[in-house]
């Protein structure tokens, strides 16, 4: 009976982190009882690598946001109910992730991917209608649910197979984003599954990084050259080429936020603050810059969406520097830092699942190229399933014969790698 009572509270917690549902000042129903159950989880999540480093900075991050907020209100307009909000979507992600790293040794990971999906999906229905509803509302949270649903039988092939359906889907969409995010993710479930001698199988944070530049280089030279020529499609054709006639790169004309960002920055290194409204002097500073990417930034989409009540850069780790200041940037860096050294030790011992590549690609992705309220709860998630155990091994076969790696509920799959 208390089996099953712990199983179902781990349910319930979990669907409950995907769904955000507010209720009131950013607050949601995922953080109300990620705060309530604190005791319960908390001990269980220090134990995995670098997650009480980023309760650390997360804590660091909201005060300095408020801090930034009452001291920019002499020269700024600011808001203390989106001071409120700012700091409950942060707060309320990494401790979303905290619940998802309790439920581990109670629930497999496709088993908080359905739940965790089941989530998301119920969230996106209340979302209203968008231009491309399959990029902003739908994509991620089906490719969860369908890449959890092909992990649960422990068919490494079918998750993959299962990937490259949503790259064709996300191409057809007129999603070059989550097309190259799928694919890429594809492509390192299929290095992992190699018989790739040891030397190349353990690598580092540095090699990771080279081999996601490497594999990510590819993928957009790749629907570059096939956006180009008008294989995705007439729109995609056309969009494409306008952006790469602005700046001269598909990825600088698509991404003119990136220039904000560093008008910003040179403006004021020390961020602004979660609850402060831009004033057209900061306003002007990042217009600047967006003009030397030949993009002109006199429009509504500046105004109102990135400057108007809020201040959005488009990145989530700009966003966490501009919120919430030097702390918010440190701590967007030891994110990807987190993830990137995660990748590494699942990749070495073949534990890396379609899951974890899939919420990973997309996580890294919009920690630089989209705004920090879209990554939010696929980080969540992400960090909940990516984090290892501190004390587990590296690399496959580097615990001494009679000494156990620490306990991690692991897919059938695994367990049998990790008997090799």
């Amino acid at each position: 009976m208390l089996l099953w009572l712990g199983f179902v509270a781990a349910a319930v917690a979990v669907v409950n982190a995907g769904m955000r549902i507010e209720v009131g000042a950013g607050v949601t129903t995922g953080c109300v009882l990620a705060l309530a159950l604190l005791p319960l989880w908390l001990s269980t999540a220090a134990r995995y690598r670098h997650y009480p480093a980023l309760c650390g900075l997360t804590a660091a991050s909201v005060a300095s946001g408020l801090w930034l907020t009452a001291a920019s209100s002499s020269t700024y307009e600011v808001s203390w109910s989106l001071a409120v909000q700012n700091s409950a979507l942060l707060a309320g992600t990494v401790l979303a992730a905290g619940v998802i790293l309790w439920v581990r040794p109670v629930l497999s990971d496709w088993q908080i991917g359905l739940l965790y999906g089941a989530g998301l999906l119920a969230e996106a229905t209340t979302i209203p209608g968008l231009d491309n509803p399959w990029k902003y509302q739908w994509g991620m949270p089906l490719a969860v649910l369908a890449l959890a649903g092909a992990q649960a039988v422990h068919s490494r092939l079918l998750g993959i197979l299962v990937l490259l359906g949503f790259v064709v889907a996300s191409a057809a969409f007129d999603s070059r984003s989550l097309t190259g995010m799928f694919l890429v993710a594809a492509m390192i479930l299929v290095l992992q599954a190699l018989p790739l001698p040891d030397r190349l199988r353990h690598l580092g944070a540095g090699r990771v990084i080279l081999l996601m530049l490497a594999l990510g280089s590819a993928a957009y030279f790749l629907f570059t050259r096939l956006a180009l020529s008008g294989a995705l499609g007439l729109s995609t054709q056309m969009r494409t080429q306008e952006q790469a006639l602005r700046a001269g790169s598909v990825l600088l004309g698509g991404r003119p936020e990136m220039g904000a960002t560093a008008g910003l920055f040179l403006h004021r290194p020390e961020g602004f603050g979660a609850g402060t409204v831009l004033n057209p002097e900061g306003i002007a500073a990042a217009q600047r810059m967006m003009s030397r990417l030949n993009y002109d930034p006199d429009n509504g989409y500046v105004y109102n969406y990135m400057f108007g009540r809020s201040l959005e850069v488009h990145s989530g780790v700009g966003d966490l520097w501009a919120l919430f200041g030097l702390p918010g940037l440190l701590l967007g860096l030891l994110l990807v830092w987190a993830l990137i050294d995660s990748l590494a030790r699942r990749f070495s011992t073949r534990s890396l699942t379609p899951v974890q590549a899939a919420t990973l690609l997309f996580t890294l992705w919009t920690m630089f190229f989209g705004p920090l309220y879209t990554v939010a709860p696929i980080l969540a998630l992400c960090l909940g399933l990516m984090l290892v155990p501190r004390g587990q091994p590296r690399f496959l076969g580097a615990c001494r014969p009679g000494l156990p790696a620490p306990v991690e509920r692991q897919s059938s799959g695994q367990r049998r790698v990790s008997r090799r």
